[in-house]
């Protein structure tokens, strides 16, 4: 074989080994690529945790649509987040938002008040207003469905004393669109039962505090609960707040009722059953004046 034949058999198999290697290292890197596209991406461990469903400004309470369970990635947990399993959000149901939290946020302990806790009526309180407890029972505090965050009226009951025979009894709405900051209804943990308040904390401008320390010992105090719908026109749609700084006397209810409004016998215009107690008219006959009773009312 000539030298010429030689060279030209050796460079053939040099390039037929580059190209070897070149097409194995290319289908390497191939099926590399495949498996890496075909293995599953790692699953990333998350955890529950408590966050505010809407905005929540300072000041405002904590009902159970206000919260919900999001899951968030477990690095990132912090040791102050409330973890389903380890927190319940019925724990943060009645509390007070110390700081504004805003939605998809994790609710903390340091964000909040609960009540019970130091500095409860300080941090709902608006500025200005004071914090006045009244007397309530099952009766006059709505069976137990007042709870705070609501707005209620408060009626006075008296019996009044008007020169005649008979005292009178009268109702009075003394003070309208209160908030209620606290009401000391409890659940039972042994039986389950709640146990109806006796006492109701409301949220009251200085002159109101001076009202409700009179009215509680001129009779007794019921509470009447208002709707959370705020009208669009009308007295009632301007800002409690707003309203107290604008009118002397904007929280004075206008209405009042006396047992004879409220109940016909009261009234005159119900006899008793069988006759008697009903209206008298004098009768003149022969000179001489008689009394006649009409009775027979039903």
């Amino acid at each position: 074989m000539s030298a010429r034949a030689l060279v030209f058999v050796v460079i053939a198999l040099v390039m037929a080994g580059a190209t070897a290697m070149f097409a194995r290292s290319y289908l390497s890197a191939e099926r590399a690529d495949r498996s890496a596209q075909a293995a599953p991406a790692p699953q990333q461990i998350t955890k529950d945790v408590l966050v505010a469903a809407t905005d929540l400004p300072a000041g405002s309470f904590i009902k159970a649509e206000n919260v919900r369970w999001q899951a968030w990635p477990e690095a990132a947990v912090n040791d102050t987040y409330m973890i389903e399993g380890v927190a319940k959000s019925e724990d943060v149901v009645g509390a007070v938002v110390r700081r504004g939290i805003v939605a998809g946020e994790p609710v903390t302990g340091g964000r909040i008040v609960r009540p019970g806790d130091r500095g409860f009526l300080a941090a709902v309180l608006q500025p200005g207003m004071r914090a006045v407890a009244i007397g309530v029972n099952p009766t006059s505090g709505v069976a137990g469905l007042v709870f705070p965050g609501d707005r209620v009226d408060i009626i006075l009951t008296q019996t009044i004393q008007t020169g005649g025979p008979e005292p009178r009894m009268a109702s009075e709405t003394v003070l309208e669109n209160v908030r209620v900051l606290a009401i000391d209804q409890v659940l039972n943990d042994q039986s389950g039962e709640p146990t109806l308040g006796k006492n109701a904390t409301i949220e009251v401008t200085p002159k109101q505090a001076e009202v409700v320390a009179v009215v509680s010992d001129m009779g007794k105090l019921s509470l009447s609960l208002r709707s959370l719908a705020r009208p669009t026109t009308g007295e009632d749609a301007s800002d409690p707040a707003e309203t107290v700084e604008n009118s002397p006397e904007p929280w004075r209810g206008e209405t009042y009722t006396w047992d004879f409004d409220a109940s016909l016998i009261q009234a005159g215009r119900r006899a008793p059953r069988g006759g008697g107690g009903g209206h008298k008219v004098l009768v003149f006959q022969g000179g001489k004046a008689q009394e006649v009773s009409l009775g027979g009312g039903q």
